[in-house]
């Protein structure tokens, strides 16, 4: 019997508890960790990044969320676009809402922009549409979609955002009602609508209707839970300027339109 990895596992718990100095017991502990999430197939990569430690962020997140323990990554990312696209003219829009913690977040960012801007909210209110086979995924680990998860009413939604006066609310399946922004522009468009049929047709509208340095950023991009949303902006994207999504480590999927 190789007693190695066992003595080997009693001295990173013995720095991890007792280590000479606090990065050594930090270190540790994460290694050890990682071991362990490693065998439960899992990793854990999140170690000395400063924006674990953006308080001002957090207090951000905490108007909406007071009882939240931190900010997830990918809201981080949706919030830090947001920002960097808000000297841009043009509005926001968001197809794909759930409680409107997203919207929230898009909307303090753009909170100052001058003019007529508004923020659109596109969503059934009544969870997803039906998948369809494109949107079942090969991982035996993945949750299956079904008609009408992720279903928060539009009253939740309203007065989860009632603090900003410009937002506009379109209740309906994706895209019904697309038709009544038609005319207007964006500078940053969060797409979050899970399947491939509501992705795709979300990424067609918006994309002609983004203007030069604007970002379309897709929440269910690298997900295996969502194939649908990964193939659909593929597809879409592939003869565009572009030419291909930019993959993040979260999951997320976003392009910055070319001039």
């Amino acid at each position: 019997m190789d007693i190695m990895p066992i003595l080997r596992a009693i001295v990173m718990l013995w720095t991890a508890l007792l280590g000479r100095n606090a990065e050594s017991r930090y270190l540790a502990r994460f290694s050890l960790l990682d071991r362990i999430a490693k065998r439960l197939g899992f990793r854990l990569y999140n170690r000395n990044l400063y924006w674990l430690l953006d308080r001002d962020m957090m207090d951000v997140w905490r108007q909406f969320a007071p009882h939240a323990p931190h900010i997830t990554d990918r809201k981080y990312i949706l919030f830090s676009m947001a920002c960097a696209t808000s000297h841009l003219p043009g509005d926001t829009a968001e197809c794909g809402v759930f409680d409107g913690g997203s919207s929230f977040l898009m909307c303090v960012a753009n909170a100052d922009k001058s003019g007529d801007f508004r923020h659109h909210v596109f969503d059934s209110f009544e969870g997803l549409s039906a998948p369809d086979v494109v949107d079942y995924p090969d991982d035996v680990t993945a949750y299956k979609w079904h008609k009408h998860d992720l279903s928060v009413p539009l009253s939740q939604v309203q007065a989860n955002l009632n603090r900003f006066s410009f937002v506009e609310y379109y209740k309906g399946w994706i895209p019904d009602r697309f038709e009544e922004v038609a005319g207007r522009s964006f500078s940053f468009v969060h797409i979050d609508v899970d399947l491939y049929q509501p992705t795709y047709d979300s990424i067609a509208f918006f994309y002609e209707r983004l203007v030069p340095g604007g970002i379309l950023l897709c929440d269910d991009y690298g997900s295996t839970i969502c194939p649908g949303a990964k193939k659909a902006f593929d597809e879409f994207i592939a003869d565009k300027p572009e030419k291909s999504v930019i993959h993040l480590t979260t999951g997320q999927g976003f392009i910055i339109k070319q001039a």
